[in-house]
């Protein structure tokens, strides 16, 4: 019986190391880019340029977000859609694409004005410039009511999740300074709610503007040292 119980804790301890080592190996201690991971509670991996820092930028320059969706995406949104009326497009992914970028830019924008950042579009030694992606887009219930009117309604507890990998550069030098990655999932509230076009806005809206928070306070925190 000893034997059977240190076997099974063996087991759960060698699962355990398993799945320590997967989720650190996502987040490597060095980007690609040469940049070193540093410890941050709010972001799943920020990367830094050693000796950078954010003070002296009071204007943010936002460069065109790149949007991607999770691989496989539009196949496993078809994979059930008998009416061919009723399937996803290619058009209507760059519809998205385009929707997800506009806002993307839109909720900085606000949120970095509202704190007194200006947002230029040329650079500057007091500009600091953000290349933002988002990648891994995936939209659990897209709505083509637009294009196709009468159809059947979606429902789903969750609107989806996307992940942002968003690179910061001295404008005037084009130094990279720092590197975000940050996974966000709209929550799951366990029951299936109406999904439209105006609820995925919505749920995008909350993590754009988290991001943008995070940004805000983190200029903010430099300027004041």
């Amino acid at each position: 019986m000893i034997h059977r119980h240190l076997s099974a804790m063996l087991i759960l301890l060698f699962s355990l190391a398993l799945v320590a080592c997967a989720s650190s190996s996502k987040y490597p201690d060095q980007s690609d880019d040469g940049l070193k991971r540093i410890d941050n509670r709010s972001l799943d991996a920020l990367y830094w340029r050693e000796g950078a820092s954010l003070e002296g930028y009071d204007k943010v320059m936002i460069g065109d977000v790149d949007v991607s969706f999770r691989k496989n995406w539009l196949r496993d949104q078809n994979i059930d859609r008998r009416d061919i009326n009723n399937r996803v497009t290619p058009e209507d992914m760059e519809k998205i694409r385009s929707a997800v970028a506009d806002g993307f830019t839109d909720v900085f924008i606000k949120e970095l004005t509202s704190a007194g950042y200006a947002v230029v579009a040329v650079a500057g030694d007091d500009v600091l410039e953000l290349e933002p992606a988002i990648v891994d887009l995936d939209l659990n219930a897209p709505d083509l009511s637009m294009r196709q009117p009468g159809m059947v309604s979606t429902y789903t507890t969750s609107a989806g999740q996307m992940t942002l990998n968003m690179a910061m550069y001295d404008s005037g030098t084009r130094s990279l300074i720092g590197r975000v990655i940050d996974e966000r999932k709209d929550m799951d509230t366990g029951q299936l709610q109406f999904t439209n076009s105006i609820t995925n806005k919505q749920a995008a809206i909350v993590m754009f503007r988290s991001w943008a928070k995070q940004l805000v306070r983190a200029l903010d925190d430099s300027r004041s040292r």
